[in-house]
């Protein structure tokens, strides 16, 4: 295997690569890595290549279906490809369209979604999401004046990147952990995260913490909107299938010797029911969460 597909597959399992968007964009430049290297000799060879990394790359992260997505998209068209002469090229200019699409739905997000903040709100969001940052981005560069509240996350504290990137651009930021929820609800205007995972009936997965704050939110009947692309959908929950919850590796929460005979649990998401959540903002268009399935089947 090619020394910097092994390297993306290390990042996105030890979330050096974090967030859908950027892990599903690191799905798509391994295949098209591993497309230019190969060294297959018929076409049969060349796709069970792709197909393995495919495999690998899926593997990862059990709840991240937009990285599935984008390996099924990006598969699904080059097994039907048959001119072996010219299948690494055409497997490039796949990846590279998958990556524009991604960079478009994700400049789309952020001009539709920056309509919903206003001059003098207070927003609170959670974790770290390219999608929720874009909108803040896109608000602020129409010169609205807001101020976000931004949550810890522990326990790898990804909040504190999303902290930097806002205070960065000039935006207002209060930092606080992530038990402050309830205690600062009381001045928030409205909710805005992103999600790893959007569901048949308009749930949403996304970092653990996530659906408490939603509980809080309709505690305080403040506005719960959930920002994301459409590849974040889940086709597997049409048909039944629950999302796989990722449980991370303990030691990331504390050291066990320092609770010895404790049992640590690290759940890296939670849902949070479509019933909570006021709207889904999308590439597409600002809906109601239950209607989305409509836009992608």
């Amino acid at each position: 295997m090619n020394l910097k597909v092994s390297k993306i597959l290390k990042d996105i399992k030890t979330l050096k690569i974090q967030g859908a968007r950027e892990v599903a964009k690191a799905g798509a430049e391994a295949i098209k890595l591993t497309a230019l290297k190969s060294r297959a000799k018929t076409r049969e060879d060349f796709v069970s290549e792709l197909q393995e990394i495919g495999k690998k790359l899926s593997e990862t992260r059990p709840t991240e279906p937009a990285l599935r997505n984008a390996v099924t998209k990006i598969l699904t068209q080059v097994s039907s490809y048959e001119n072996f002469n010219r299948i690494k090229k055409f497997t490039e200019n796949i990846c590279n369209n998958y990556l524009n699409e991604l960079q478009k739905a994700l400049k789309d997000i952020g001009r539709i979604g920056s309509n919903q903040i206003n001059t003098g709100e207070t927003v609170l969001t959670h974790c770290h999401s390219h999608s929720v940052v874009e909108i803040f981005k896109e608000a602020k560069k129409h010169g609205k004046n807001f101020r976000v509240i931004v949550t810890e996350t522990r326990p790898l504290n990804q909040g504190i990147i999303t902290a930097k990137e806002l205070l960065e651009i000039g935006i207002k930021v209060t930092f606080c952990v992530d038990a402050a929820v309830g205690w600062v609800m009381k001045e928030v205007d409205k909710v805005l995260v992103g999600c790893d995972a959007i569901l048949a009936d308009g749930s949403i997965v996304n970092k653990i913490g996530t659906f408490p704050m939603a509980l809080i939110a309709e505690r305080f009947a403040v506005p719960f909107f959930a920002a994301g692309g459409t590849y974040k959908f889940d086709p597997e929950t049409v048909a039944g299938m629950t999302e796989p919850i990722e449980h991370r590796n303990p030691k990331e929460v504390i050291s066990p010797r320092k609770l010895k005979n404790a049992e640590i649990i690290n759940p890296a998401f939670d849902i949070t029911p479509a019933d909570y959540i006021r709207a889904l903002i999308t590439e597409k268009g600002i809906m109601k969460p239950e209607l989305l399935r409509d836009f992608v089947e």
